[in-house]
């Protein structure tokens, strides 16, 4: 939970100052991976960073990614492959054998419904609950990233 409220409080800094903020958010995984669906990562435009989708490895290139969703306006979904032999792909040594795929949305402060502002609705809820990214993988897709919080309830 910790890293959710660093990134919250991060994104309300970046807010209060006027920058632009992009949420890169691990999707999915085949094989092994440092961290698991659900890990994120807040970037603003001056790259600083906040959270970690990988042990380290993936964080550059992911705050490259995440400007160039803040500079177009727009999602993207990329993936990251360390199955081949050869393990220097991105130039990065991954130290894991699976796919990695993330998200990146730039994230707009005017929408209630950004998925920053659901992370502070889960943080502060004080119970469960289940934040769900829909995504496509599909190039060309005209489906819209989206968020859906449901509570759970024991």
């Amino acid at each position: 939970m910790k890293e959710l409220n660093d990134i919250v409080s991060a994104y309300d800094n970046a807010i209060l100052q006027g920058r632009k903020v992009a949420l890169a958010t691990v999707v999915r995984v085949d094989g092994s991976s440092y961290r698991r669906p659900g890990a994120r990562m807040l970037v603003t435009d001056d790259s600083k960073i906040t959270g970690a989708i990988s042990g380290g490895c993936l964080e550059g290139d992911a705050m490259e990614k995440a400007l160039f969703a803040m500079a177009t306006g727009e999602n993207k979904l990329i993936s990251y492959d360390s199955t081949g032999e050869d393990d220097i792909q991105f130039g990065l040594h991954l130290g894991c054998n699976g796919v990695v795929y993330i998200l990146f949305e730039p994230i707009k402060k005017d929408d209630p419904q950004n998925p920053v502002e659901l992370l502070r609705l889960i943080s502060s809820a004080g119970e469960g609950a289940v934040l769900v990214t829909l995504f496509s993988q599909k190039k060309n897709s005209t489906r819209n990233p989206a968020a859906l919080v449901e509570r759970l309830h024991a």
